[in-house]
């Protein structure tokens, strides 16, 4: 049965990697940019691959009868490009109520694959970070933005909240796969992130939260990895849209890392009885760094 999701319409959402891929027609930025449109929501959608998100735009645009969307070619990992694709949305939509820090990119060596039988005839090589450049690095420059947009405008009349911020992690960052490092540590790295985000801003009117879903037919999976699995464990796409639009409009929840597998969706808890044991000292660490960094008094 399907959840009742939160009223978004006459919202604006910012999307980044909201173009489809080369080997799938739908990947999580598009499909979420359809579905919030479909719901009154108007989206300003940016990618790295501008012909595919001016396409993606003009086909939603053409299908709604209305400029719902708009397109901007940006690249995460570029700061100003993302500031700019804002600017131009604010000029278009007059706020931004929502930012999905969705973009990324799959496995990329970053060190030579292990082979002592021929280390030493090859130099010591400098790693390769393009996996965390994007999927990390991208991201926080989203919500780096996000924030500042956030603490600039009122809170939304209707819903009662100056902005919500849902990041795209993975199974993969709860769960590690020692043949995805770079992809693990990413993905491992925004899910502390937003934890430690939703605890700051939580009572600034503001909601952090996050979606890890298991493997999905997307643009960063190679079909014939998916070949690999039963149908019972792949994601469906709407299922993960699903959850992404659920924290959205008037929903209180805030610091909820929402893991799927298949069709089943739960929260990952961050504490355990060790945690609970040190609670009290690590409480007061946090508030003597904070105090420290300038965060509160």
């Amino acid at each position: 049965m399907k959840m009742t999701l939160p009223e978004v319409s006459g919202d604006i959402a910012f999307v980044t990697g909201a173009a489809s891929g080369k080997r799938f027609a739908t990947g999580f930025g598009l499909a979420l940019s359809k579905e919030l449109v479909s719901r009154g929501a108007s989206v300003i959608m940016t990618d790295i691959n501008e012909d595919g998100c001016k396409k993606a735009a003009a086909e939603i645009n053409e299908k709604a009868g209305k400029n719902a969307v708009i397109a901007v070619k940006a690249d995460t990992t570029c700061f100003e490009d993302q500031v700019a694709a804002y600017e131009l949305g604010k000029e278009t939509f007059g706020r931004v109520d929502y930012f999905f820090a969705n973009a990324g990119i799959g496995e990329h060596h970053w060190i030579p694959l292990f082979d002592p039988t021929t280390s030493s005839s090859r130099p010591i090589t400098k790693p390769n970070m393009t996996t965390l450049d994007v999927t990390l690095n991208g991201q926080l420059n989203t919500a780096s933005l996000a924030f500042q947009v956030f603490e600039r405008q009122e809170p939304n009349t209707r819903t009662g909240f100056r902005g919500k911020l849902v990041i795209t992690s993975s199974i993969i960052g709860i769960w590690p796969c020692k043949g995805l490092p770079m992809y693990s540590t990413a993905k491992a790295g925004v899910v502390s992130f937003m934890r430690t985000m939703a605890g700051y801003y939580g009572d600034k009117a503001i909601t952090v939260n996050l979606i890890a879903p298991n493997i999905t037919a997307t643009s960063v999976v190679p079909p014939r990895f998916l070949a690999l699995f039963d149908d019972d464990y792949v994601c469906p796409l709407e299922l993960v849209i699903e959850q992404m639009i659920s924290v959205l409009g008037s929903c209180k929840d805030n610091g909820r890392a929402i893991c799927i597998s298949g069709k089943e969706t739960w929260d990952h808890t961050q504490h355990d009885a060790m945690f609970e044991k040190n609670r009290v000292q690590f409480e007061k660490m946090e508030y003597e760094f904070g105090k420290w960094m300038g965060l509160w008094e």
